[in-house]
């Protein structure tokens, strides 16, 4: 599905789709610009409302206080979570080996 077919999705058959998809500046198509434009005048209103700015200062503060572990604690949190993932990986397979078995034998007894 190409960018023209996807905008044609989003609005539902009608609007500029054809235009939105041209290159304006080398690969940049104008729903490009227009998203980076978007984000970047709602990330400047965002810094300069004082409630939001001020918001994001107390949350900074906050997470200066955090007590994060230590680098030994974040290695040994990281192997348990992946044994533990490769422990029910394992699991999951055997059931589905099982499953598969017992499917197979139910739909076909002769074999």
């Amino acid at each position: 599905m190409t960018n023209k077919h996807v905008l044609l999705v989003v609005f539902g058959g009608f609007g500029p789709t054809q235009p939105l998809t041209r290159p304006l500046v080398g690969d940049w198509t104008w729903s490009t610009v227009i998203g980076l434009g978007s984000c970047a005048a709602a990330a400047v209103y965002l810094w300069m409302n004082p409630r939001t700015h001020e918001v994001s200062l107390e949350i900074a503060g906050e997470l200066r206080k955090v007590s994060w572990p230590s680098f030994a604690e974040t290695r040994a949190a990281t192997v348990a979570v992946i044994v533990a993932s490769i422990i029910a990986a394992v699991l999951l397979g055997l059931f589905d080996v099982f499953w598969q078995f017992l499917t197979d034998k139910i739909q076909n007894p002769s074999i």
